[in-house]
């Protein structure tokens, strides 16, 4: 029992973290701060004002790309390919509530679902090395979450599909839902099949009963096969079972202008002129940032500053915009090396070290709960692979900050540096700054120093303000470089801590002066 509480809380955390650096979160938290509102109340307009930004058909979100897919919703063929760019979210807010509530293969399938749904609105198709791609899972993996939701009657299209598995048919997802929760069945376990958080279906069921409305006073127009497949549900089920739905207060899609906007958000949320023009000025300066190009598969994440020390709390940390290549590709690997990509560790450890590396070039670090939202991955599955990889510096929050249990990446950039590779090309293997490796050789020469002057470590640590954990690394390094042919590079540093002993004297935390 113990060690699943432990699990929850750990998720918990994980999930908040990265929660916390979504534009819904970011809306709120500024929501809160300007205008007095209550954090429920703040949330509330935040998940609203940041919906609206993304339904703006020239506004391309933070986390959405482009991408080529298959022309056509009935496109099946692989012989025949029309390409055509369609905009997709490969991870969202929604994806955080399904991984604390139903768990991460819950969250997989509701990001694989979304993304197929995204392409058939917009009358493509993706195929399955492309998803598997977006959500690094295998194709067999992919195929058999597939043929599962499949099987309960959910449409789940793809190019490649078989005629058997066409002919079996099925509804859109939310017509799915919506049928069989208006037939008495229990929300949670349809949210569960369905791979939908609350919060979505909530919305759901808002728009439902908007169209519901507008449909039995046959004013309506169906914009799409969604809203076609609801207004067939509408008028196939009795009155009765309709009329819960019906007394819920609809909400319109959130695709008109900010007058339209601005009068709902007026009713909804009791908003004075004063705190409407707050929420348009915010709004705005976003829609302004947002419009700005970037490539294909680049989305933007809100990163601790690089600047920001360890221990310090996430509420209180400066967070810094960072572009990353979340979907390229070249990431495939050749047909002759593995023709059908079931093999993908290599793809996602590229991945960990292309958006880490982007991450530290922005000004921010990422953490691993940072990375498992954004690839879809349980963090430790992260830290598994990043431990198997020592060779390889992956610049973490973790890392950089000497934080956690972790190997710190500095041992692999001293040990770079004792065996005598110049700062270019460490800079060159490990992404790092040239600024950045200098202020470890210095502190690597501190801790020499120190200890060649008879200080223990407790005492290294408490002078130079470091981890333990890091001290004894150092220190490590130092009795297995001790040999004669490393005579050289340890001259150097003593060098190196005589040229800048003002210096790292003023910046020891532990120095009185």
């Amino acid at each position: 029992m113990g060690r699943a509480k432990e699990y929850r809380q750990r998720l918990k955390y994980q999930v908040a973290s990265a929660r916390k650096k979504t534009l819904e979160s970011l809306l709120a938290v500024q929501f809160a701060n300007e205008l007095g509102m209550s954090v429920t109340e703040a949330r509330l307009l935040g998940h609203r004002v940041s919906k609206w930004i993304l339904s703006q058909s020239e506004v391309r979100g933070p986390n959405q790309i482009l991408l080529e897919a298959l022309a056509g919703r009935e496109s099946f063929s692989r012989r025949h390919k029309t390409p055509k760019q369609i905009r997709l979210t490969p991870y969202d807010t929604e994806d955080l509530e399904l991984e604390l509530e139903f768990g991460l293969s819950t969250m997989q399938l509701g990001r694989l679902l979304r993304l197929i749904e995204e392409a058939h609105q917009q009358d493509a198709l993706l195929s399955s090395k492309q998803l598997t791609l977006l959500c690094n899972i295998t194709p067999t993996s992919l195929r058999s979450r597939l043929q599962k939701v499949r099987s309960e009657g959910i449409w789940a299209p793809i190019a490649g599909l078989s005629r058997a598995e066409r002919e079996q048919g099925g509804q859109l997802r939310s017509a799915w839902i919506l049928e069989r929760y208006l037939q008495g069945q229990n929300s949670t376990d349809l949210r569960r099949t369905a791979a939908l958080s609350q919060q979505c279906f909530r919305d759901i069921l808002a728009r439902f009963s908007w169209v519901a409305k507008l449909v039995m006073a046959g004013e309506f127009q169906p914009q799409g096969p969604e809203e076609a497949s609801w207004v067939t549900l509408i008028k196939a089920t009795p009155a009765r079972r309709l009329k819960p739905v019906l007394d819920e207060p609809g909400t319109a899609p959130n695709t008109g202008d900010w007058s339209t906007f601005r009068g709902e958000l007026e009713t909804d949320f009791a908003l004075s002129p004063v705190k409407l023009r707050a929420v348009k000025e915010e709004t705005l300066g976003l829609l302004a940032t947002l419009s700005a190009n970037r490539p294909a598969g680049d989305v933007v994440y809100w990163a601790v500053a690089s600047t920001e020390p360890a221990g310090k709390p996430l509420e209180a940390c400066r967070l810094v915009p960072v572009t990353l290549t979340l979907y390229d590709p070249a990431d495939l690997p050749p047909p002759d090396v593995d023709r059908d990509v079931n093999r993908l560790s290599g793809i996602k450890l590229e991945k960990v070290v292309r958006c880490a590396t982007q991450a530290k070039q922005g000004g921010g670090y990422l953490t691993y709960a940072d990375m498992g939202y954004l690839l879809g991955l349980h963090p430790e599955a992260i830290a598994r692979l990043v431990r198997a990889n020592p060779q390889v510096v992956i610049p973490l929050r973790g890392a950089e900050c000497d934080i956690g249990r972790g190997i710190t990446h500095r041992r692999n950039i001293i040990r770079l540096y004792l065996e005598m590779h110049t700062e270019t090309e460490i800079v060159s293997r490990t992404g790092h700054s040239y600024e950045a490796i200098e202020n470890y050789i210095k502190e690597f020469a501190t801790v020499l120093v120190l200890s060649e002057r008879g200080l223990t470590a407790p005492m290294i640590r408490r002078i130079t303000g470091r981890s333990m954990k890091l001290v004894n690394t150092y220190l490590e390094l130092l009795r297995e470089y001790s040999g004669p042919e490393y005579a050289f590079r340890l001259h150097h540093l003593r060098k190196v801590f005589q040229v800048h002993e003002e210096e790292i004297k003023k910046n020891l935390p532990g120095v009185k002066r």
